[in-house]
């Protein structure tokens, strides 16, 4: 495991924001007393109605700290990581189950003193285990994201499989200096994709990512509003329409253009697959709510970042809804 400037190894604290979801959080807290090496856990309760207090305080050795409202996953995060001690930040989604394996793996990922400041977990699809739900992130120039190696089989690992460009923000570490020194989650993202905002914040640094293959998880996907529902397709909508503008991806004719374009072919997949809009007017009012925030550049992406093209996005969504049609 990776060792502090002290020469100790560093303090491991575990961030889980949830909200509504008391049985998914204890099935997540029964895995994280199996973990093979000393860790803090921290549950930021998002103003649930449910039993979720109740069995994050029969937890032994877990803290929760209650919001009165649904603040949403990044400011949750954020809040919770003001608590955490570890020079580690380890984040889980909810309806994650962690092999007794996965935070030592996960932390050995990381390497700070060689820029490696994201390490990236594996989570398998909870009803077929054999498959890959996510191993982390990749991202086009526009930032429209896919889940690394999603709908591929477990097997693949042993192969040597290349890092991805960033850890997935429901399976992830990142040192603790490195995410404090870019402001944390963007508070404004409600939900979905602000780890992408994270990843280009942290890549623009020169900081990187690597894949922990030893890392696994279960993965009961979009447990908490469902895959298809509207609610999720309006907050990724929105986040997506807020990268666009934070990114100015506007002023930039040929990244705007291409964006166009996916959003367009990302449409006409909704209407054919889900019988779902594009959820416009989200989209709309995240554009203005990122040309309103402080701008960002987009960093000097790795080369494979360009290599998707827009046939191969395309590709990549119908792959993925494929794969959530399946999905029992």
């Amino acid at each position: 495991m990776t060792t502090s400037r002290s020469g100790r190894a560093p303090r491991v604290s575990v961030v889980v924001p949830t909200f509504d979801g008391a049985d998914l959080v204890a099935a997540l807290l029964r895995s994280l007393e199996r973990q093979t090496i000393p860790h803090e856990v921290i549950v930021v309760d998002n103003g649930s109605t449910d039993r979720t207090a109740e069995v994050v305080g029969a937890a032994a050795g877990v803290r929760l700290v209650r919001l009165d409202a649904n603040v949403g996953f990044g400011r949750a995060v954020n809040r919770g990581v003001v608590e955490a001690q570890g020079d580690t930040l380890v984040l889980l989604n909810n309806d994650v189950e962690c092999e007794p394996e996965f935070l030592e793996r996960l932390c050995d990922a990381l390497d700070p003193g060689s820029g490696v400041t994201m390490a990236a977990g594996v989570l398998l699809k909870a009803h077929d285990p054999r498959i890959i739900d996510t191993a982390g992130i990749e991202f086009d120039p526009t930032l429209l994201a896919f889940d690394y190696l999603h709908g591929q089989e477990r097997s693949v690992l042993d192969n040597g499989v290349r890092d991805p460009i960033g850890p997935c923000a429901g399976a992830a570490a990142f040192h603790r200096e490195a995410f404090e020194g870019v402001g944390g989650f963007d508070e404004n993202i409600f939900a979905y994709l602000e780890d992408v905002d994270l990843i280009v914040r942290l890549l623009a640094r020169g900081d990187r990512c690597r894949l922990a293959p030893g890392a696994l998880a279960l993965h009961r996907h979009s447990a908490t509003l469902g895959a298809r529902s509207r609610a999720k397709n309006d907050l990724i909508g929105w986040s997506r329409g807020y990268l666009i503008g934070k990114y100015r991806l506007h002023r930039r004719p040929g990244l705007f253009a291409r964006t166009v374009v996916e959003e367009l072919t990302g449409a006409l997949g909704k209407l054919a697959v889900d019988r779902a809009g594009l959820a416009l007017r989200p989209r709309l009012e995240g554009w203005r709510a990122g040309r309103s925030a402080q701008a960002c550049e987009l960093p000097s992406f790795p080369p494979r970042v360009h290599e998707i093209s827009i046939l191969d996005a395309h590709r990549r969504r119908i792959r993925r809804r494929a794969h959530w049609l399946q999905t029992p």
